[in-house]
């Protein structure tokens, strides 16, 4: 036999903790650009791309998802190489784990094609985590993580556990 519960509110037993049921979305953030200017570099050193988004854990512990989309990269004149950064409790920006070489790349003689990142973080601390894209070009040519008058978007979803 089934159970039911009926419920006109769920409080939380301690005030500011919050109700968390695992596996549930505890909050989302999106940073979304309708039409961008242009993101360029010539740089052969990863640059930032100002692409930022940012969340403060409601518990350590939590799942981060952070999902960014860049619909029209353009890298006609040399090749592209993505990273996705991390900053966290204010401290300096650094590279997510993992990523190796990059964790989104074009070859050269591409234009306007999409690049997607899908990862994730476990929150150590309730601290405040910042994401921004970071990228450069393989040799020096002019590539560009968003072409004029194109979107992106960069998502943080806190997954409670």
């Amino acid at each position: 036999m089934a159970s039911t519960i009926n419920v006109n509110n769920i409080a939380e037993a301690t005030s500011g903790s919050g109700v968390q049921i695992p596996g549930h979305v505890i909050q989302c953030v999106r940073t979304y650009v309708a039409s961008s200017s242009v993101i360029q570099t010539t740089a052969t050193s990863f640059t930032a791309s100002g692409i930022t988004a940012s969340i403060t854990p409601k518990a350590s512990g939590n799942l981060i998802l952070i999902d960014c989309t860049l619909p029209m990269v353009d890298c006609v004149s040399d090749t592209i190489w993505m990273k996705m950064y991390q900053l966290i409790a204010g401290g300096s920006y650094a590279v997510m784990a993992g990523a190796q070489d990059y964790q989104m790349g074009i070859q050269s003689a591409s234009r306007w094609d999409p690049a997607v990142f899908g990862g994730s973080y476990t929150a150590t601390s309730t601290s405040q985590l910042t994401y921004q894209p970071y990228f450069r070009s393989s040799g020096g040519g002019n590539v560009k993580i968003v072409h004029d008058s194109s979107s992106y978007s960069l998502t943080l979803t806190e997954i409670a556990q």
